[in-house]
């Protein structure tokens, strides 16, 4: 994308999220992202969004399931992907249509099991000396964590 591609995609977007309508300085971030389709060998932009519709167009994309908040944007968010500022021809437009239809919606209970390795246990010996266990503790608790620690020791049992 040129830097006049840029501003030509600036003036289209008029300063609001082309989806939703929301001006730039009301988003979240006050800021609109460049959304694009990419997959199958296509890439194109298709225009300036906020994040909430971004995450709308993923869902069009099949990226992410359709949920009761996103799905009554689903006739919209098509009608935006059709009207791509990079302007795609009818047949790149039927093999994205194709590409998105053969994806499977990602479910985090798909993600391939990652095993994670245990954090190192602190071992403090008190069979030892105090100064020691004192000096281990003190490397490893915060001053809020020893307060409390000390609290707890000094009271009766």
């Amino acid at each position: 994308m040129t830097c006049d591609d840029f501003d030509r995609l600036l003036a289209r977007a008029a300063g609001r999220c082309e989806l939703c309508g929301t001006p730039e300085e009301e988003t979240p971030r006050r800021a609109l992202v460049i959304d694009h389709f990419e997959g199958a060998g296509l890439f194109f932009v298709r225009g300036l969004i906020c994040d909430r519709c971004n995450s709308v167009m993923a869902r069009h994309d099949r990226s992410a399931a359709w949920g009761p908040a996103s799905l009554p944007w689903a006739d919209k968010a098509r009608a935006y992907h059709l009207a791509a500022f990079e302007q795609p021809t009818p047949e790149e437009f039927e093999q994205a249509d194709r590409y998105i239809a053969s994806r499977r919606t990602y479910h985090v209970k798909d993600r391939a099991y990652m095993p994670v390795a245990p954090r190192k246990t602190l071992v403090v010996r008190l069979d030892r000396s105090m100064t020691e266990a004192a000096a281990k503790l003190r490397r490893h608790l915060t001053d809020r964590q020893r307060a409390r620690l000390i609290e707890l020791l000094s009271k009766p049992t």
